[in-house]
C-alpha cells in the first residue's frame, strides 16, 4: 500500500491515468456498493431510516472517529467493516467502492471529498459543501474536470415542491419577483463566547482524526460529537447549516449565484468563536437575465424575524416553527413555502383556492420507500446514468458560498461589497482574507486544495 504523502503526490497522476466504469454499465435494478465516512450523528438517522433495506445499495465499509457515537450504527449493521481513517478504509475496499456518502462535521468536507475523488470515486457530500469558500470552488473545479457524480445533501432540492415553485415562476404565475425572504429560528446555535478549556480525549474518540486538517484546538465535550456546528472552528452556525435548505427553491429557481452586496443585523459577533443568537441579512443579488438587482432577506433566532406580511395567514405559524421556511413575493401572486422547499401555496388561502385550476402540473418522480429517500434514491440513479443528480457541486457550491459569505459579514460584524463574478471581497481586507475564504491546514495535513 503505497503512503499518504505518495497519494497525495501522485493523485492527480494516477486519476489521469485511471479506468473509472461508466455509471451507465449498471443495471437498472443493480446495488452499488457504497462507503461512508461518518457512520454516527446524521448518518445514523440514515441507516435507521432512508437507507436500511435500501434496493439499490449495498453498504461496502463504515469510517467514523467515534466508537460512541457510531456505536448504534455499528451494532445495526454489525457484518459491515468499520475504521477509524476514512484514507485506510478507501486503501483496502478500492476496487469494490462505487461511491462514498460523506456526513462529517463541515471541516472535514473538503479534504475528505477531495481524497475520495481523487480515487475516482463519485461523492454524497452532506451540506454545506464545504467550510470555505476556496474549498467550494474546487471541489466544483475538481468536479467538472472528472466528470465524478457528486451530490450535496441538501435533500429538499429533490422535493416536488422544489419543482413546483419552479414551474410557477416559469410560466410567471408570480409576476415579477420583488423580494424573496427565508428565515429559521431554531435556537441550538448559542455557544459561550469563547472557546472551551482542554479537558481529557476519551479513549472511544480520535481527537486528531477528528480535527483533521483544522488548526488544533484542545478537546472539550462541548464540541462534539453533536455540538460542534455551533463553533466557528467546526461550523457555519445557523445560516451555515440553513441556507442550504431555506433559500434553496427561489435561489435555484431565480438563477442566483454570487451576491453583490451583504447588509447585516445582528445580537452581535462572537469573532472567531461563534455566530449571532440572531440576525437579518439583507443579499442583493445581481439578476442575470434582468437589468436589476433582488434583495433576498436572511432570518435567524427570536430577535429577527421576518415582518408579517398583510394577510398572509399561514405566515405566522410557518415563521414560529423552529424548522422556519421561505417567502417569495411577487407582482402577481407570493408563495409561502416550508423548509426544505416544502408544500409551496399561494398566500392568503383564498387566493390559492382561487388560482389552484391555473397552477401548472408537476410531474414528480415517486422513489423507492420513503418521500425523503428521493435525493438519495437520485444519485444513486445517476451513478447508473439513469438520471443527472439535482444539486450536483456546480450548484451545491455555489449556494454554500452564498452562506459562508454571510457568515463572514456576521463574524466581523460589518457589511460587504463583493465582486460577484469574481467572488471576491471588495471593501475590507480583514474579510477578503478570513478563514471562511480559505486557510492552511495544519502541519501534518498537506492540502488538497489546488487554487490559491
Amino acid at each position: 500500500m503505497q503512503s499518504r504523502r505518495t497519494f497525495l503526490k501522485n493523485s492527480a497522476v494516477a486519476l489521469a491515468g485511471a479506468t473509472i466504469i461508466p455509471a451507465a454499465a449498471f443495471g437498472a435494478n443493480e446495488r452499488l456498493n457504497i462507503a461512508f465516512i461518518g457512520a454516527g450523528g446524521r448518518a445514523t438517522r440514515l441507516f435507521t431510516h432512508q437507507l436500511k433495506n435500501h434496493p439499490l445499495l449495498n453498504m461496502v465499509a463504515f469510517a467514523d472517529v467515534d466508537d460512541v457515537s457510531a456505536a448504534t450504527s455499528y451494532k445495526t449493521f454489525p457484518d459491515v467493516p468499520r475504521y477509524r481513517d476514512f484514507r485506510e478504509m478507501l486503501d483496502k475496499h478500492e476496487r469494490q467502492i462505487d461511491g462514498v456518502i460523506i456526513t462529517t462535521p463541515d471541516h472535514g468536507h473538503h479534504y475528505q471529498a477531495k481524497w475520495c475523488m481523487n480515487m475516482g470515486k463519485p461523492v454524497y457530500l452532506e451540506k454545506p459543501l464545504t467550510r470555505t469558500i476556496q474549498e467550494a470552488e474546487d471541489l466544483m473545479a475538481m468536479e467538472r474536470e472528472t466528470g465524478l457524480v457528486c451530490q450535496m445533501g441538501n435533500q429538499g432540492h429533490s422535493s416536488k415542491g422544489l419543482q413546483e415553485l419552479n414551474a410557477w415562476i416559469r410560466h410567471g404565475i408570480l409576476g415579477e419577483i420583488l423580494e424573496c425572504q427565508a428565515f429559521v429560528t431554531m435556537d441550538y446555535y448559542n455557544p459561550a463566547k469563547k472557546l472551551l478549556p482542554e479537558e481529557p480525549v476519551p479513549g472511544t474518540l480520535d481527537w486528531d482524526l477528528w480535527l483533521g486538517p483544522q488548526k488544533f484546538i484542545p478537546y472539550n465535550p462541548a464540541y462534539c460529537p453533536r455540538t460542534w456546528r455551533k463553533w466557528f472552528p467546526f461550523g457555519g452556525g445557523a445560516l451555515g447549516d440553513w441556507v442550504n435548505h431555506n433559500m434553496d427553491a427561489p435561489y435555484y429557481a431565480l438563477g442566483l449565484d454570487c451576491p453583490s452586496k451583504i447588509e447585516i443585523e445582528s445580537t452581535g459577533p462572537k469573532k472567531g468563536v461563534a455566530f449571532p443568537d440572531s440576525a437579518k441579512i439583507t443579499y442583493t443579488f445581481p439578476l442575470k437575465n434582468e437589468n436589476r438587482d433582488l434583495k433576498f432577506y436572511w432570518y435567524q433566532g427570536e430577535t429577527y424575524k421576518p415582518p408579517v406580511q398583510g394577510d398572509f395567514d399561514p405566515f405566522t405559524e410557518v415563521v414560529n416553527s423552529i424548522y422556519g421556511g421561505t417567502l417569495i413575493i411577487g407582482s402577481k401572486a407570493s408563495v409561502l413555502m416550508n423548509s426544505h422547499a416544502g408544500t409551496p401555496r399561494i398566500i392568503p388561502e383564498k387566493k390559492h383556492l382561487e388560482m389552484a385550476s391555473s397552477l401548472p402540473e408537476v410531474e414528480y418522480k415517486e422513489r423507492y420507500q420513503r418521500p425523503d429517500n428521493g435525493h438519495y434514491d437520485n444519485w444513486l440513479n445517476a451513478l447508473k446514468g439513469l438520471e443527472k443528480p439535482n444539486s450536483d457541486f456546480a450548484y451545491g457550491g455555489r449556494l454554500t458560498q452564498c452562506g459562508q459569505f454571510g457568515n463572514i459579514a456576521l463574524n466581523l460584524d460589518c457589511n460587504l461589497e463583493i465582486d460577484p463574478v469574481k467572488k471576491v471581497i471588495l471593501n475590507n481586507e480583514e474579510a477578503a482574507s478570513s478563514e471562511l475564504v480559505g486557510y492552511q491546514p495544519r502541519e501534518g495535513w498537506g492540502s488538497l486544495l489546488t487554487i490559491t
